[in-house]
């Protein structure tokens, strides 16, 4: 895999969504899905607005899609990520294909409230569940979870 050129990318938000990647990454191409283990999906950045994350967490595990970006995706990805403001970079080992490959996702940095996502902010992520053939009650187990705990730390 590590012969093309390009970096593999890791999506667990609203870039599974297929359209959205093709507008703005239009070099980009899909690889295929995995599952990336000891981390889950939360949604941080108050009620109402807050957006997709990943943390470590053992025992658990996200659907993910990989892409194979380029220099000027990746660019764009950086200024629609926030990076290095709102999320930063890391190289995560992923299982695809039967072998373990690196690849860079966007993780945001700490500080940020549990919470909420717009309801467009989750349609696109539910949407790219569809497109990637993820099960959407993953997607909505994590919605409970960000705003029960939210709720929690309110009190």
């Amino acid at each position: 895999m590590s012969k093309e050129k390009g970096t593999i990318y890791l999506a667990y938000g609203s870039n599974l969504n297929l359209r959205q990647m093709a507008y703005r990454c239009p070099t980009a191409k899909v690889l295929g899905s995995a599952k990336l283990t000891g981390y889950r999906l939360l949604f941080r950045g108050g009620n109402g607005g807050a957006v997709a994350t990943i943390e470590k967490q053992k025992g658990e595990s996200v659907p993910v899609m990989l892409w194979r970006i380029m220099p000027n995706d990746e660019k764009v990805l950086d200024r629609y990520e926030g990076y290095p403001h709102l999320y930063r970079k890391e190289t995560v080992k992923v299982r695809f294909k039967g072998q373990w490959v690196p690849a860079m996702v966007y993780i945001m940095n700490e500080g940020r409230p549990l919470g909420a996502p717009g309801r467009y902010y989750y349609e696109v992520i539910r949407q790219g569940y569809i497109d990637a053939g993820f099960d959407i009650s993953f997607l909505n187990k994590a919605v409970r979870d960000s705003i029960s705990a939210a709720e929690k730390s309110e009190v």
